[in-house]
């Protein structure tokens, strides 16, 4: 009986000692429209502050990957005013570092997310994004773009 109890006592001070506070989640820092992608035209970069792609996408599939460094919600993606649903976002992968295309290695600290968005149907037009970070300062970020 005598070694049970001891053994669970063991067991409780490995899992207690195992057990590490988790930092808050980062704010919301930064948002970004970072690549087109289009059947006529493949993946076009999109530097800050541009305005407008320099590529005439269009054909069957039109995407767009957006940036995110720190944790948002209420994430609201439009083209030509038009709300796309939640689904019209694809494809999500976190990233731990700099590079927002490599997704985390198992026990890193997530930065941010790279998100894909289906915009099949439309030829061109304004897209649009934002989110609000889910902690303080709960600031809301957005970009635009104009794609040809």
């Amino acid at each position: 009986m005598k070694k049970k109890a001891m053994l669970a006592v063991a067991g409780l001070a490995m899992m207690t000692a195992a057990t590490v506070a988790a930092a808050p989640a980062p704010p919301l820092s930064y948002v970004q429209i970072r690549y087109v992608g289009s059947s006529n035209q493949g993946w076009e970069p999109i530097a800050d502050a541009q305005a407008s792609t320099t590529l005439d996408h269009g054909g069957a599939q039109l995407r767009v990957l957006t940036v995110e460094v720190g944790y948002g919600t209420v994430r609201i993606a439009k083209i030509n005013g038009v709300t796309l649903p939640s689904t019209a976002n694809y494809q999500t992968i976190a990233f731990c570092g700099s590079n927002f295309l490599t997704p985390c290695s198992p026990g890193q600290t997530i930065v941010g997310y790279s998100r894909y968005w289906n915009v099949d149907g439309y030829q061109g037009g304004t897209f649009s994004y934002q989110t609000t970070s889910i902690n303080s300062p709960f600031n809301t970020m957005s970009d635009t773009l104009n794609i040809l």
